[in-house]
């Protein structure tokens, strides 16, 4: 670590603190992520950090964030990753231009690297359980890196992955995002991840998810996830007028693609067979996945039509459809109250 000065703080987790760094006599930059050792204390704490250690050194793929090497003292756990010089994506959602959300070939430029990005990530094994719109960075060039495998956890069976073998039934994540399945306490492995998508590409499109960030003060969390199951069913027909409206000028592939991801029983949602199955969804048809393996795939067969000169918008108060009024909302990496995150998200 004395080859490396701390030059900023970036932002800080449930147990975790980043920071950016240089390599001395280098403009070489990395994130670094410090985990102090008091907070690793239980066995289910020490097999996340296995897992996104395992992550971060060991899976090589353009669409997750690389780590590049681990160091380790007595007082606490460091791990030296690529830094990743852009913005959330939920930033990118709601300072687009005038509008808050991406018109749908954005959203499907962000979506296909997402799938990939997923995709990379199961095929190893893992499920994210943790799969948000802040989990998601934009960099400069418009490419996407998913990030902090915090809560990540190895699904296998017998040797091999399998959805409905290598399974756990431990609660943790974000509430918006945060598939019925686990939420309830049911056994759940890769669907929960492809729940996930399907919030996210309906945030990217209408610019906030298809139910509130976080269980609202009057209610119960049983109450707040009885009634994203029941909005999970008809996510567009609401009756909030704005997203009503909106929603018509959607593609109806857009519209299966959403409904599917958000498929309650995960034994039928899309995904169910892997991410081919999403892949061949209708509304991916105009996308070539044979040339997307590596970033200068995506540039070679898509424009890349986010510009954050043109298209991020510093100045713009964000407006919720439906919610009326100019407000700044909690950001979904902000979204878990502390008392219910005590009570149904500890370690299990």
């Amino acid at each position: 670590m004395d080859d490396f000065e701390q030059l900023q703080f970036l932002g800080r987790g449930g147990y975790a603190s980043v920071f950016l760094v240089r390599r001395s006599n280098s403009t070489q930059h990395f994130a670094i992520k410090r985990i102090p050792r008091a907070k690793i204390v239980t066995e289910q704490q020490k097999l996340r950090l296995d897992a996104e250690k395992s992550i971060l050194l060991k899976i090589k793929s353009p669409f997750l964030c690389r780590g590049f090497q681990v160091f380790e003292t007595t007082a606490e756990v460091s791990i030296l990753q690529e830094y990743i010089e852009g913005r959330a994506l939920y930033e990118c959602i709601w300072k687009y231009r005038d509008t808050g959300r991406f018109p749908e070939h954005v959203a499907k430029f962000f979506a296909v690297q997402l799938v990939l990005a997923l995709r990379d990530l199961h095929a190893q094994g893992y499920v994210h359980r943790d799969f948000k719109s802040g989990n998601v960075l934009v960099g400069k060039s418009g490419f996407v890196k998913v990030i902090d495998f915090g809560l990540s956890r190895k699904v296998v069976a017998d040797g091999k992955v399998d959805d409905y073998s290598g399974r756990t039934q431990s609660v943790c994540g974000t509430h918006y995002v945060m598939a019925p399945e686990m939420f309830f306490k049911e056994s759940y492995a890769f669907g929960v991840d492809w729940w996930s998508l399907g919030v996210v590409i309906y945030e990217m499109v209408v610019g906030r998810p298809p139910w509130e960030y976080q269980c609202p003060a009057d209610s119960t969390m049983e109450q707040y996830f009885t009634r994203i199951k029941c909005s999970a069913e008809s996510p567009f027909e609401t009756s909030d007028g704005q997203v009503e409206t909106l929603a018509r000028s959607l593609s109806p592939d857009l519209h299966s693609l959403i409904r599917a991801l958000l498929q309650i029983n995960p034994r039928e949602r899309l995904g169910k067979n892997r991410a081919v199955e999403v892949m061949n969804h209708t509304w991916f048809n105009d996308i070539n996945w044979a040339l997307l393996d590596s970033k200068e795939g995506v540039t070679d067969s898509m424009a890349v039509p986010y510009d954050f000169n043109k298209d991020y918008n510093p100045a713009r108060i964000r407006t919720s459809p439906g919610q009326g009024g100019a407000r700044e909302s909690l950001s979904s990496a902000e979204s878990i109250d502390p008392e219910d995150d005590a009570k149904y998200f500890a370690d299990f």
